[in-house]
């Protein structure tokens, strides 16, 4: 992969290639007769002008219902902010930008764990793969009576309901729906937005209209997201608060039996800290006051406050400069830890199966285990695949007009990147696989850090490669060819007198 980029850049678009590029642009309204001389359409007044802000806007309005709407995040706690629930979908946002095929695997686990949920248990209880997604995404908390113990995961439901500590949950299709700020009109909306774009550039490219870069990134990202939808379709959207499932009279103690084998800690939250969802019958407790109140209920007994963010980020600075140093210190709080959290997260898509350190609300990329799938060789194999197709849409533009030739090697060099790496991660993998068996300790270790060596490397090649595919559509239209204004006048096409 990496040879083919610097083959290109050292022998197609060496020094003695240096053909100069039109970087001259007609006003709008001036149309180019040679793009209306068409043996299907001869009428100049099939053809209509349009702006560098209609281009624009086109292109802006598609990305944001590829990568704002189409996302369905998970659940988050009973007293999650606003701000917290905001920036982990501008956190999905970012990687569907930066790494889309990461996603892709993390949808598509979600995917095949809750058909193969609802194939187990569906005729049983009447369940359907809405609620399963409702499952996976942290829908169900575990409560002993007002205090919440915490979320159920798909082995918790299945385990406790077979032991007799709970009652299967009975919540209906409709109940979810409900729940859910999305329905199948409002993503038939923006799936009908996604193919009018995509059908504008395929008319575009058939009539010999010039296709501006920003409009082949939109078209890749608009055929990405088909396959989000596809494999989302079920799972609610948006969903803020998760349905008490109650523990049966007695069962608490072993419950905390069961649990305590896990090395995640314990499960029961302490009643200083519990996340309390109010009800009707609910007394609070060290609360003299009897008029009504909608706020949480939280025990004002106890002596110790919750620490404020600024007071946890100084304790959080604090260990790693009392470690390191104040310069080294202060580098890991500000430069190492969230680039070890923005890295981290392309592990969890690929790999969360459990809690971890959450309670209350199931982690941002969760997936339970899949049973019939256990190495998730199906949502690899979907993501490995839609990546190609994704990369390879972007070499569409391979001729088309560059304002530079140093723009035009740059976009060749990030579409070779972009198209091959995702075919090199899975020659890594079986590679990795085949390492794994040797039998001599130091070899294997050898190949295990060179190994992770070259997954570093490529990472860091292949989110060069995306950032420079984002940015590089932007700068081109300072200076975009007279073709690029040139609209097909769709209503002409329609029978009229």
């Amino acid at each position: 992969m990496i040879f083919l980029a610097l083959t290109y850049l050292c022998f197609i678009s060496g020094p003695w290639n240096t053909l100069a590029l039109p970087t001259g642009s007609r006003p709008p309204e001036i149309l180019v007769k040679n793009h209306l001389q068409s043996i299907f359409i001869r009428e100049e007044d099939r053809f209509d002008t349009r702006s560098l802000y209609g281009i624009f806007w086109s292109c802006l309005s598609t990305l944001f219902a590829c990568t704002w709407i189409a996302v369905h995040p998970n659940i988050p706690a009973p007293r999650d902010s606003w701000w917290e629930v905001l920036g982990r979908r501008l956190a999905i946002m970012g990687y569907i930008l930066l790494a889309p095929e990461f996603v892709i695997f993390w949808a598509a686990r979600q995917h095949y764990t809750a058909r193969n949920f609802v194939k187990k248990h569906g005729e049983k209880t009447g369940w359907t793969r809405a609620h399963a997604f409702f499952l996976i995404m942290g829908g169900f908390t575990l409560h002993d009576g007002m205090k919440s113990v915490r979320v159920l995961e798909a082995e918790d439901l299945e385990g406790l309901s077979e032991a007799g500590k709970i009652k299967w949950p009975t919540i209906t299709k409709e109940e979810i729906a409900d729940r859910s700020k999305g329905d199948y009109l409002s993503k038939t909306i923006v799936l009908f937005q996604m193919t009018w774009f995509v059908g504008q550039c395929i008319a575009r490219g058939a009539y010999g209209l010039t296709v501006t870069g920003l409009e082949v990134v939109t078209l890749a990202f608009a055929s990405l997201t088909g396959v989000i939808y596809y494999l989302w379709w079920d799972k609610p959207l948006d969903v803020r608060c998760s349905i008490p499932v109650y523990l049966l009279d007695g069962h608490l103690g072993r419950f905390e039996g069961d649990r305590e084998k896990e090395a995640t800690g314990p499960q029961i939250i302490p009643s200083s800290h519990a996340e309390e969802i109010p009800e009707r019958n609910e007394k609070v407790v060290g609360n003299p006051n009897p008029l009504p109140t909608t706020s949480i209920h939280v025990d004002v007994s106890a002596p110790d406050r919750a620490p404020t963010r600024m007071q946890r980020f100084r304790a959080f600075r604090r260990g790693p400069c009392e470690e390191y140093g104040i310069l080294f210190g202060l580098g890991y709080v500000f430069i190492g830890f969230p680039l070890k959290r923005f890295l981290g997260a392309f592990g969890d898509m690929s790999f969360c199966r459990t809690l971890g350190d959450k309670r209350l609300r199931v982690p941002t990329f969760y997936s339970p285990y899949n049973d019939d799938d256990p190495d998730d060789m199906m949502p690899s194999a979907l993501a490995m695949c839609v990546a190609t197709v994704f990369g390879a849409i972007h070499c569409i533009p391979w001729s088309f007009h560059f304002a530079t030739l140093q723009e035009r090697r740059l976009w060749r060099i990030s579409a070779i990147l972009v198209s091959s790496i995702p075919m090199s991660v899975v020659a890594v993998g079986f590679f990795a696989v085949f390492c794994g068996k040797s039998n001599n300790p130091t070899w294997k270790q050898f190949y295990k850090d060179f190994l992770g060596l070259i997954g570093i490397v490529t990472m860091f090649l292949y989110i060069f490669a995306r950032i420079v595919l984002l940015v590089l559509p932007f700068v081109a239209l300072r200076a975009l060819p007279p073709g690029a204004y040139v609209q097909l006048n769709w209503v002409s096409f329609l029978p009229h007198i």
